[in-house]
């Protein structure tokens, strides 16, 4: 995760810098995240695959493997959505609440965790997304 940390930060300070040039401020205090987006994931092994991360309008999501992969599961999880963070109160997978910033720039969603106890979550949405 910490490979992807600084790429991830800096990428979002050029988005921040970017958005915050507009001279009319017609953004949406939340972002449009609902539907489906897209990244290559690498694990611990340094084996990668796509996955699907789809937000549904009844605020759940649902982290999906576009590719087999042994070890890794899909998962469902509920979140409340205030402004732009996403707090996740219901996983089955992990017992700990988690809380995200989500960016959100043309087709790029970024998620970064701002604090989240459950470790493999966070490896597993802790990243710069494209709408699919």
């Amino acid at each position: 995760m910490k490979t992807y940390l600084f790429p991830l930060i800096s990428l979002l300070s050029i988005l921040l810098i970017t958005g915050s040039c507009k001279k009319d401020d017609d953004s949406v205090q939340t972002p449009d995240i609902y539907g489906s987006w897209t990244v290559l994931q690498t694990d611990y092994q340094s084996v990668q695959y796509n996955v699907e991360l789809r937000f549904n309008t009844d605020n759940s999501y649902d982290w999906i493997l576009l590719d087999t992969v042994e070890g890794h599961t899909n998962s469902h999880a509920e979140f409340n959505l205030v402004e732009n963070i996403m707090i996740i109160s219901s996983d089955a997978d992990c017992s700990a609440e988690g809380e995200y910033y989500l960016i959100k720039e043309l087709n790029k969603l970024a998620v970064i965790a701002i604090t989240d106890g459950c470790e493999p979550r966070a490896v597993a949405l802790e990243y710069l997304w494209e709408k699919k």
